[in-house]
């Protein structure tokens, strides 16, 4: 029997945990992400399952703890593509 995490996710399942995900970075780094709808998009529709989308939005936390990035903030959506990309594979 596959774990809960390796099951395949619905699209609200998905919508729900980027956007819960990406808020919680905006919240943490005191950050507003400009296009946070667009790279929960970009997410939500090339993952799928919330593992894959955790692990993308760690990424994305990540780059932007490392690059110390205040106020209103854009993610590159390549970034977000190239992310996805690793994981996914």
């Amino acid at each position: 029997m596959p774990s809960e995490a390796n099951k395949m996710s619905t699209a609200e399942d998905l919508q729900d945990q980027v956007m819960s995900q990406l808020r919680l970075i905006e919240v943490s780094h005191e950050v507003t992400i400009a296009n946070l709808v667009n790279v929960a998009k970009i997410i939500i529709t090339n993952v799928s399952t919330k593992s894959e989308a955790l692990k993308v939005c760690t990424a994305i936390n990540t780059w932007i703890s490392i690059n110390s990035l205040q106020g209103s903030i854009v993610i590159p959506e390549p970034l977000v593509r190239k992310y996805i990309k690793k994981i996914v594979s």
